[in-house]
């Protein structure tokens, strides 16, 4: 049974939060797009995950979301954190696309899912640019996905656009081949900003391929923005944000920017007096929040935001959306199979991630191997913390009649130790605990990631040091 959110208005005020709450929370977090997190995975092999693409689907219908990774851009921006290849050869696609439809062909021969039956609700493309490669070889991508993995009548489609990209015939051809949603990676529409992360890139140029994507009948147009970055202050933020008041995407997802020198050596060239404080940094968030809700916006989850009707608005509200690592999405309930370099595939009870250099990839590939480095098989404690996690993450709240019944639990026994470390947050105002379960609190969706790391006990076993994680705020 579909179950309704239970959290408050997501458009309650959060003017309240005081700073010193703020800088209390301001800690290394998971972001939690997966449970367990990735770090706390282990090497897995092409044998492991053929046994696990050979079990039954966990999902009722059979229903598949497929995602593509394309790694190539051909300049690297320096806030990045995904797995890419900086390249200006072109050419590196059409190996790269051999290779993918490779891979799908192999995971195809060892799934269990029936063809006739396993239809995929949900497509993605993401990056890295998708738009690296040619319209025809996204076409030829786009048909193979279909030849090997059925679509349904209507499903969403969507892919990520860095708009220096794609030109008007680009962005018509991706509408011709199906493609329904788009995300434009925007980041901040300050050129100062944009220059000091090696991203010149116009508003101009954003509004023309906005104005085109409606034209075109885009269902549900998103905009990336980040927070954080260098040069960015609250006056050019304030002024970004009434750029995109002036445009009305459908959503928008505003990420954290994560500022790890030692994992990204490229981000060592940032000047650390041009990086927002703590303070100016969460004074950023929570303006962000404040003129979204202003402009009729909803606040989804942590850090997404959509218009009344748009379809993740309709699906919070209905409780069938779901947290994955493309952030929120609008299907729960759907295994999502990934391909190509460091893809991550959710399978039933299963993650496993693709290998993350690309001769390794090619060499997996070309061996008839499936090119994974990494992954977990989750045992029932796994199931029942992942399912809160994405409770929190997705609901707004825990209902404990609703654990009980799937997982034969008593909540409120069972999670003694961690209910009674909400306690402090509770205090903080973040939750609200009551005899039926628990609520997070306008005040506290900033705060997800701290309140779920509650709940995850590998953050309590490990030994030599924990995973570096980026600030929760």
């Amino acid at each position: 049974m579909t179950r309704k959110t239970t959290a408050k208005p997501p458009n309650a005020s959060r003017d309240d939060t005081p700073d010193w709450l703020l800088r209390k929370y301001d800690v290394s977090a998971p972001r939690y797009t997966s449970y367990p997190s990735i770090p706390f995975w282990r090497p897995t092999t092409s044998e492991e995950v053929t046994g696990w693409l050979g079990e039954p689907s966990g999902t009722r219908d059979n229903s598949l979301s497929v995602y593509v990774h394309i790694p190539f851009c051909v300049s690297r921006c320096f806030y990045c954190g995904c797995n890419v290849v900086v390249t200006s050869k072109r050419e590196q696609a059409t190996s790269y696309i051999e290779a993918l439809k490779t891979e799908m062909r192999l995971v195809r021969e060892r799934t269990l899912v029936p063809q006739e039956s396993g239809l995929v609700r949900q497509f993605q493309l993401g990056g890295g640019t998708p738009t690296f490669i040619t319209p025809d070889e996204m076409a030829d991508l786009v048909n193979t996905v279909r030849e090997l993995y059925p679509f349904e009548a209507e499903p969403e489609m969507g892919i990520e656009i860095d708009p220096r990209t794609v030109n008007r015939n680009y962005l018509t051809r991706l509408r011709e081949l199906g493609f329904n949603r788009i995300s434009l990676g925007v980041q901040d529409f300050d050129g100062k900003v944009m220059g000091a992360v090696n991203r010149a890139q116009t508003f101009e140029l954003v509004a023309e391929l906005m104005a085109h994507g409606r034209k075109l009948g885009f269902r549900s147009i998103n905009f990336d923005l980040i927070y954080g970055l260098p040069e960015q202050r609250e006056a050019t933020f304030a002024r970004t944000l009434e750029q995109v008041r002036e445009l009305a995407p459908d959503r928008l997802a505003i990420y954290n920017y994560a500022h790890l020198p030692r994992i990204f050596p490229y981000q060592r060239r940032f000047d650390p007096e041009t990086l927002p404080g703590p303070e100016e940094k969460l004074a950023l968030i929570q303006m962000a929040r404040r003129r979204l809700d202003e402009f009729g916006y909803h606040s989804i989850g942590m850090d997404h935001f959509a218009l009344p009707g748009d379809d993740l608005a309709v699906a919070f509200r209905e409780g069938s959306m779901r947290r994955n690592f493309m952030g929120y999405a609008t299907q729960a309930g759907t295994d999502q199979l990934a391909f190509g370099m460091s893809a991550i595939s959710e399978f039933h009870r299963s993650f496993w991630q693709n290998e993350k250099k690309l001769i390794r990839y090619y060499r997996a590939v070309d061996e008839g191997r499936l090119p994974v480095v990494r992954g977990i098989r989750l045992n029932e404690e796994d199931l029942l913390r992942k399912q809160v996690i994405e409770n929190l993450f997705c609901r707004g709240g825990i209902e404990y009649e609703e654990l009980r019944h799937r997982f034969g639990i008593e909540f409120k026994s069972y999670m003694a130790c961690e209910l009674e470390a909400l306690g402090s947050m509770e205090a903080d105002g973040l939750v609200e605990l009551n005899a039926t379960g628990l609520q997070v609190t306008a005040r506290g969706q900033l705060f997800l990631r701290n309140i779920s790391m509650v709940f995850d006990p590998y953050l309590r076993k490990e030994e030599g040091g924990s995973p570096q994680f980026s600030r929760a705020l």
